[in-house]
């Protein structure tokens, strides 16, 4: 045994100790190498090890808690070099690992470290060099070790040597580690962001429903006031006018099945809580807004008027967000006509061809449905206009708005695979447009209709 190494005997509680060291462990694990394929990084260095030390074996030890895995081995008989790992009753790395320091070993048959060691009968090892791979913080691994089955006398340049190539192997190790710290690290913070988006999605849909809700409750004093007012009416002719009764009965149902369908509709928003990218067929879902969007508007002098192009196609959306987009866009409307005016939803074919002049919203070729919102409010001067899509932006007072529901919009449609756009000047109103992927030309994939990298 070489005077650098100074150790328990194999199995010794020192020596069990610092293999089992939780820290260390920890390190080991976190490198992701462990009971992985071999690779030609680690490979080429223990063939370079084989060639510059004349020894006939040559491991990349990474030792386990009770075992030791070859990341890489050349020249290791079988049936180790197939298994590759070997108990630690057939390990002499361990013993780097408790110490932290080199290992010299001319004859393994007459050391009392490891004379009695099963990898001398079994593997063959008489003579053993091992230097530690150790991480910036002191944490052994295992070994870069060569072996010889016959005594040899390890020389200075010998121990340079390997000394050097394990600090190649440690560098790629930690390259490693780094990088699955990073993976992992992307991993949490993608579903720490799709956590935030989803929480802001279901904060967006409350605040459409308490616009949709302010607007209804209106509605239902009416449609109760309909009901209740009828049927006294009714009351009171059924016996001496069954005919007029009836007909006060008829209205009554009417009354009562209109705030029914409101009721449906509020409901059906309401539910639908999952994000999810799916076709939306834009007509079928526009008439059936149009409703809940004219309680949105419910003041005097407001209007909705729903514009829809014959034929189109559905469009790569998710439909609850969409329908949150359009209340909010609603809401923002209403706030800028306070004497009144149109609100105007369109929805039309746009194909993007190729040109000199490119497309406001930077989308890439190919076909959308452009999805507007017009109002015939108090507009947006030019310094309003560049900040109006920014999150938190707003002209409200405080306490009367939160400033995200153009932001949304815009995220809205650039996740879903389209764009966005705003235009307006003062007093002649505000167009809100977004471009939605057309279904049946993407093929159900929204990515392949993003806007391109770099261009927004």
């Amino acid at each position: 045994m070489n005077a650098d190494q100074t150790t328990a005997a194999d199995g010794a509680p020192g020596t069990d100790a610092a293999v089992r060291n939780e820290a260390r462990l920890a390190a080991l694990w976190r490198t992701g190498l462990l009971d992985t394929p071999p690779e030609e990084v680690f490979d080429r260095l223990t063939r370079l090890a084989g060639r510059l030390l004349g020894a006939p074996v040559i491991l990349v030890s990474l030792v386990e808690a009770d075992r030791q895995f070859f990341k890489s081995a050349v020249g290791l008989p079988e049936p180790w070099a197939t298994r590759r790992q070997t108990p630690l009753s057939h390990s002499f790395c361990q013993h780097v690992v408790a110490t932290g320091a080199p290992l010299r070993i001319a004859d393994a048959r007459e050391d009392p470290l490891v004379c009695d060691n099963l990898a001398v009968p079994d593997i063959g090892v008489v003579a053993y060099l091992g230097m530690p791979l150790a991480t910036a913080d002191g944490q052994v691994l295992g070994s870069l070790c060569a072996i010889d089955t016959k005594p040899r006398n390890w020389t200075a340049e010998d121990a340079a040597a390997l000394r050097d190539l394990a600090s190649l192997a440690m560098s790629e190790m930690s390259l490693r580690g780094l990088a699955l710290e990073l993976e992992a690290w992307l991993r949490e913070e993608a579903a720490a962001r799709e956590a935030v988006r989803a929480r802001m999605a279901r904060a967006r849909r409350l605040e459409a429903l308490g616009q949709l809700a302010g607007g209804v409750a209106h509605d239902f004093a009416n449609v109760l006031q309909a009901v209740q007012g009828g049927v006294r009416l009714a009351a009171g002719r059924l016996d001496r006018d069954p005919a007029a009764a009836r007909n006060l009965l008829d209205m009554v149902g009417g009354a009562a099945n209109r705030g029914a369908s409101v009721t449906r509709r509020l409901l059906a928003f309401a539910r639908r809580g999952e994000l999810g990218v799916a076709r939306v067929n834009l007509v079928e879902l526009l008439d059936g807004l149009e409703e809940m969007l004219a309680h949105t508007m419910n003041a005097p002098g407001l209007r909705v008027v729903v514009e829809t192009e014959p034929g189109l196609p559905p469009v790569l959306a998710d439909q609850g967000e969409l329908e949150t987009v359009l209340v909010n866009l609603a809401t923002n409307a209403r706030d800028a006509m306070p004497r009144g005016g149109t609100f105007t939803v369109g929805a039309a074919v746009e194909t993007v061809a190729d040109g000199a002049v490119p497309h406001p919203a930077r989308l890439r070729l190919g076909r959308y449905v452009r999805l507007s919102a017009m109002d015939t409010g108090v507009g947006m001067d030019a310094g309003t206009l560049a900040n109006a899509a920014e999150a938190f932006f707003t002209t409200k007072p405080e306490g009367e708005g939160r400033g995200l529901g153009l932001a949304m919009a815009r995220e809205f449609a650039e996740q879903a695979g389209g764009g966005f756009a705003v235009a307006s000047e003062p007093g002649r109103g505000t167009t809100v447009t977004f471009w939605l992927p057309d279904a049946e030309e993407t093929g159900g994939n929204p990515a392949r209709s993003a806007p391109e990298a770099g261009k927004r």
